[in-house]
């Protein structure tokens, strides 16, 4: 799964197994002009000093050329199902490509272009400069929720860089190097699986039919329903709340994490359907696959690289949150070992066969996920530059685009705050009901917590 050339400036690489499962479960969605699990992030930011009087427009558009020469995946695009391509760009390509991948908005809101996002063959990037934000938007298969983070790090880098080149200059060829392999090849997986090996893949892929007749959350429509535009609903944790949180945490001896996994599974609890809520809830445990890579690769030099894992774990209607807390907090804490890694590209190829021979009819399904990111600040600075030229960055969000009837809890710190973001589909849900529901996590944890009666 290297890259090679295929002619003069081109270059080819097979889609990796991860990142196969994630174009399965995207894909489909084209049908109706849309991705299922395309990844967007925003960043809120306040520039300082001599780049408050800049034309951002004409800055940003020339920083993101440069990006692409340091994470030149950002342009790469699949050719097919099999298929990665990248093509190296001569001045006009390279013009070509910031016109259709970097865009400057006025009149809409971040999460009105997410709601209309469709799907392209590139990472995109959007300056608003109304609310001095930059959105990034790419298809899952690309990145994820980690990597995404650190290419808006390293572009906010570059743009209070007071030596910019002057992006045809650039030694355009020499960022091949740099195009990011598949996780299968920047951990050197096996590609001959052993007996054991293919017992550890199968045992992890068959925790996703644990998923068949979890419980789930009441939704709108019915089977014919059209899925449409993703939204989003966000909470905040004050920093005075959120300090609490981490200490009530840390005596009871598990992670904010496991607290909040908890607190999302009695929140599905609270609001499913009387009839449904003995039912057991089931959701992903999520690992970044960075830390167990070697270098280069474990490195943000690859941050436009697939590097994630999980897997299903199943609570029973009977466990308490506590208990929750508990199980989750085993799974997280272990982390990840080698024969997983090991693992790793057949539980991939297992998890494309699940997808591929899907068991029809039956309610779909209709929960909440969670997905954690972590400390935010680990992965974008607050402050970049100086006071005379930089900026400081006030917020950051996360979250994916949704096409069927269940939502997912993205879930990081910044700013010393926790944040919770709620991402559905506007055919199925609406604010009132995903408000409902962050709220009823608030309640839930503080109360668990001894932080609120």
């Amino acid at each position: 799964m290297s890259w090679s050339a295929v002619a003069p400036g081109r270059f080819q690489r097979t889609i990796g197994e991860n990142e196969t499962f994630i174009k399965l479960v995207g894909d489909p969605g084209h049908l109706l002009n849309r991705e299922h699990w395309a990844i967007n992030a925003v960043a809120s930011f306040t520039p300082r000093g001599s780049l408050a009087q800049q034309d951002l427009p004409v800055l940003f558009a020339r920083v993101w050329k440069i990006l692409r020469f340091h994470h030149p995946s950002i342009a790469a695009y699949a050719t097919d199902d099999k298929t990665l391509e990248y093509t190296v760009p001569d001045g006009a390509a390279l013009d070509q490509w910031t016109a259709e991948t970097f865009d400057v908005v006025t009149e809409k809101t971040a999460d009105d272009l997410i709601h209309d996002f469709k799907p392209s063959p590139y990472a995109m990037l959007i300056l608003l400069p109304q609310s001095n934000q930059i959105l990034f938007h790419t298809a899952h298969w690309r990145t994820d929720g980690v990597g995404i983070l650190l290419l808006i790090d390293a572009f906010l880098d570059l743009a209070v860089s007071p030596m910019l080149p002057d992006p045809d200059s650039l030694a355009w060829g020499q960022e091949v190097p740099r195009l990011a392999p598949a996780v299968e090849s920047a951990a050197g997986m096996p590609t001959m699986p052993t007996d054991a090996i293919k017992s550890i893949a199968q045992g992890y892929a068959e925790t996703f039919y644990q998923a068949s007749d979890a419980i789930g959350i009441p939704y709108k429509g019915n089977a014919s329903t059209i899925p449409s535009g993703t939204r989003s609903t966000h909470l905040t944790f004050d920093a005075t709340e959120t300090l609490g949180i981490v200490d009530q945490c840390r005596m009871r001896g598990f992670s904010v994490s496991s607290a909040l996994h908890a607190s999302v599974a009695a929140a599905n609890r609270a609001l499913a359907l009387k009839d449904n809520k003995q039912k057991h809830y089931t959701s992903t445990i999520r690992f970044s696959l960075r830390p167990y890579l070697p270098k280069p690769y474990s490195t943000p030099a690859y941050a436009s690289g697939l590097y994630t894992t999980g897997w299903m774990k199943t609570i029973p209607a009977s466990a308490s949150w506590v208990d929750h807390a508990k199980a989750y907090n085993e799974e997280y804490r272990k982390g990840l070992n080698d024969e997983y890694i090991n693992s790793h590209r057949q539980y991939a190829l297992a998890l494309g066969e699940l997808i591929r021979n899907m068991p029809q009819g039956g309610d779909p399904p209709s929960d909440v996920d969670i997905s954690s990111i972590g400390i935010a600040e680990k992965l974008i600075a607050r402050f970049k530059g100086s006071s005379d030229m930089g900026l400081e960055v006030q917020s950051v969000s996360v979250g994916v685009e949704i096409l069927t009837r269940q939502c997912v809890c993205l879930v990081w710190t910044f700013r010393n705050q926790l944040n919770l973001n709620l991402v559905y589909n506007a055919s199925f849900h609406d604010e009132g009901d995903t408000t409902e529901f962050l709220h009823s996590v608030k309640r839930i944890l503080l109360h668990e917590l001894a932080m609120q009666d």
